[in-house]
């Protein structure tokens, strides 16, 4: 189906032009039948999670899957508005309902896909689309649950199974109860491919979840016209016309990012850029944060290339203090970061306005950074847990978050993958006609802004292009507190 994908996709979408997504090395790493990465590897797809300035999830959780394939959960309940039932057994085999939420028909949060009181919506005639019957829908969510970085897609598979048993909950959609098929891809193209060639006879489409394996599937996906509302890691993925991501690029390098803008209206003249020493990461650097800060009129005044392998970070952090920079742009994961924040910390400089470690958010940091974690800084791009329920969505995701994966944290892996679920959804229940993924792609195409009800910040979802909505948090007395905006988002 590509022909009739790319006429469907919205003819505002533009190819990320000159944005090298720091994953693309992925193709370059794995063999089409997928190796096992190593830790420059994993630096690439945490890398690959900055764009835009988001930040990264835990550091590599505790896996959950082994190494099945697919397996099936349901909220089915009576009348459709069981709370309970999308928690999976952690074996990785089929699993029908199980305990994780509330069981006995218990209502959540209003807003779910309950049908219009008028009457059925058009979704709801009859349908033969896969994975469509009179009763059930069925849906796909991939994630990365074991292989190389076990547990890296753990929370974003909770959250596309939380997601399902909240509108379940909430009266299913277009009159019919959500099924879905969550897969483990082991961070594995071939397996990546297999589970989605599975999946397109048993599913509409495929929601939410992180796969480190997603580079394996995207002619795939192209060719076989599967709706995909996700977050992708590989660029070719990611390229794919019937693919939406809820974090899309920028259409112009060269724009500064309303971070950048903040920081130079708060006296930032001077940078200095610090990396792990890895292709994709110089790539994330050079062709787009280091663009954007010029942009936004700060000087790089140093640029430090940190080698995988090292292990004392005090030579780096000496060079960030005779730099003389006034801001400190860090890129790592969560350890790593913390190690150079420890090193920054012994240095005694206190020429900074602000020390960036875009990742520490969500991850050990400031457990392992100590005193070095005070007055860090982290980019996010959807709404801190620490609102608590800002808006009627983050309360939701919060809550049904916590029931049916009360073990994993509800970090931006998380959050992005609710985002991604419910924009795949809602715009199935938007359908003015039966349910066709045809339909479904021009739908979702023809979609502006979206910020998921204000759990993320706002983006063009049908063009796929950022608008640089995100929040600056900042590690103070304990805890994280809003640097900037006091609300919503700064864009």
């Amino acid at each position: 189906m590509s022909a009739s994908a790319d006429h469907h996709r919205h003819s505002g979408r533009r190819r990320r032009a000159g944005a090298v997504l720091a994953a693309v090395g992925l193709l370059l790493a794995t063999s089409a039948c997928g190796a096992r990465w190593d830790e420059a590897q994993r630096e690439e797809v945490l890398a690959s999670r900055t764009s835009s300035g988001l930040a990264a999830g835990p550091d590599g959780g505790a896996g959950t899957g082994t190494a099945s394939r697919t397996r099936t959960t349901t909220a089915a309940g009576g009348g459709g508005a069981a709370g309970g039932g999308a928690a999976v057994d952690g074996g990785g085999t089929a699993a029908g309902p199980t305990e994780g939420a509330a069981g006995g028909g218990e209502a959540g949060p209003a807003g779910g896909g309950a049908a219009a009181e008028g009457g059925a919506k058009p979704c709801a005639a009859p349908s033969d689309a896969p994975g469509v019957t009179d009763s059930t829908i069925t849906l796909g969510s991939i994630s990365t649950l074991s292989g190389a970085v076990p547990g890296l897609g753990a929370s974003s598979e909770g959250a596309a199974r939380a997601y399902v048993a909240y509108r379940n909950a909430t009266g299913g959609v277009c009159g019919r109860e959500l099924v879905l098929k969550t897969a483990d891809d082991g961070m594995d193209n071939a397996r990546h491919r297999s589970i989605v060639t599975e999946m397109s006879e048993q599913a509409l489409g495929i929601i939410g979840g992180l796969a480190g394996g997603d580079a394996g599937s995207a002619e795939t996906v192209t060719q076989l016209g599967i709706p995909v509302v996700s977050v992708a890691i590989s660029k070719p993925f990611d390229d794919s016309p019937v693919t939406y991501n809820v974090n899309p690029y920028f259409a112009d390098v060269n724009q500064p990012l309303p971070k950048f803008e903040y920081y130079h209206s708060q006296g930032v003249r001077k940078a200095a850029i610090a990396y792990t020493a890895v292709d994709q990461t110089r790539s994330e650097i050079n062709l787009r944060q280091k663009p954007q800060m010029i942009a936004a009129g700060i000087q790089v005044v140093a640029e430090i290339e940190v080698p995988l392998s090292t292990l004392s970070y005090d030579s780096a952090a000496r060079q960030v203090a005779n730099s003389g920079a006034d801001y400190l742009f860090f890129l790592a994961d969560g350890s790593i970061s913390a190690s150079m924040a420890r090193s920054m910390h012994d240095t005694g400089y206190d020429g900074l306005k602000f020390a960036e470690y875009l990742t520490s958010y969500g991850s050990k940091f400031p457990e392992l950074a100590g005193p070095g974690a005070e007055g860090a800084v982290s980019t996010i791009r959807t709404a801190p847990n620490e609102d608590g329920g800002s808006s009627q969505e983050q309360a939701a995701f919060l809550e049904w978050f916590g029931r049916i994966a009360p073990d994993q944290p509800a970090d931006t892996f998380a959050a992005d993958s609710w985002a991604a679920s419910k924009a795949f959804i809602d715009n199935l229940e938007a359908l003015p006609a039966p349910i066709t993924r045809e339909a479904l792609l021009a739908q979702l195409g023809a979609v502006g802004d979206y910020d998921a009800g204000g759990l993320l910040g706002p983006i063009q979802l049908g063009p796929q292009a950022s608008k640089g909505c995100v929040v600056l948090m900042q590690w103070r007395s304990g805890k994280w507190n809003r640097l900037t905006p006091d609300q919503g988002f700064l864009c």
